[in-house]
């Protein structure tokens, strides 16, 4: 129960802010009682001893504070090491997923051949994991779209994602600047956002999404108007999927 009851006092008080430290709470109580020492006419031996006591306080505080800052340089190397270890353990997997898919295309194999298509948004970010890892992935916002989304049909945003993973991802592998106007099929076309263009932040940079996966006509209808923003992260060599599956309302639209 106490540590419940202290959990759920940090979450709703900043310490420092909300509620005063004790460092402050004793410095404030020490300076108060070197005060009544003064007006009371006390000897300066007890006046010495109250400021000697708040000196010491101080100290203190210092020494508690030296060692914070040095706890958190040592926390902060700590993280930048394992994100350094993530990043190449990313990276080995994603050089070999690259192999093993090069390896299926030698012997004139698909590693999408057969994939059951997801039939509900329910199961769409397992089945993305499952089948397009290394090569599509869905970015935290997408993620949110796709969890009760209007547009009504999760098979067929599925099919244009192994689109993206397979034939788009083999031309920027191969040295394609990814200006990649195409009909793809049944309606729907890969082109550009013209006006609905938009900024993504992700890992720390500014990519500008320029380019989406559509159905075609102009409907604004949510239920029938797909829309995948995406882009290319050369690092990861991998379509990050900005948005979908609706159509993204800029400042012109």
């Amino acid at each position: 129960m106490r540590r419940i009851a202290a959990s759920q006092s940090l979450q709703k008080f900043r310490l420092g802010h909300d509620v005063p430290s004790f460092a402050t709470v004793r410095e404030r109580a020490l300076d108060l009682e070197r005060c009544r020492l003064e007006q009371e006419g006390a000897t300066d031996t007890e006046q010495l001893a109250a400021a000697q006591a708040q000196i010491n306080a101080l100290k203190e505080d210092l020494a508690k504070a030296v060692d914070g800052q040095q706890w958190f340089a040592d926390e902060h190397k700590d993280a930048e090491d394992r994100a350094k270890t993530a990043e190449a353990q990313v990276a080995a997997a994603s050089f070999r997923i690259q192999q093993l898919l090069d390896q299926l295309k030698e012997r004139g194999e698909s590693p999408d051949t057969n994939i059951p298509l997801p039939m509900s948004w329910d199961q769409f970010a397992d089945w993305c994991e499952q089948n397009l890892i290394g090569r599509v992935l869905l970015s935290p916002r997408a993620r949110r779209e796709i969890k009760a989304p209007l547009f009504s049909d999760p098979s067929t945003a599925a099919k244009w994602l192994l689109w993206l993973a397979n034939e788009y991802r083999n031309r920027r592998l191969n040295g394609g600047d990814g200006d990649l106007r195409v009909q793809v099929e049944g309606g729907i076309q890969n082109d550009r956002c013209g006006a609905d263009s938009f900024q993504f932040e992700w890992q720390g940079t500014r990519y500008d999404v320029e380019w989406h996966v559509k159905n075609g006509g102009n409907t604004r209808d949510p239920s029938r108007c797909l829309r995948i923003y995406y882009f290319w992260d050369d690092a990861s060599q991998q379509i990050v999927i900005a948005s979908m599956p609706s159509h993204v309302r800029t400042g012109v639209t």
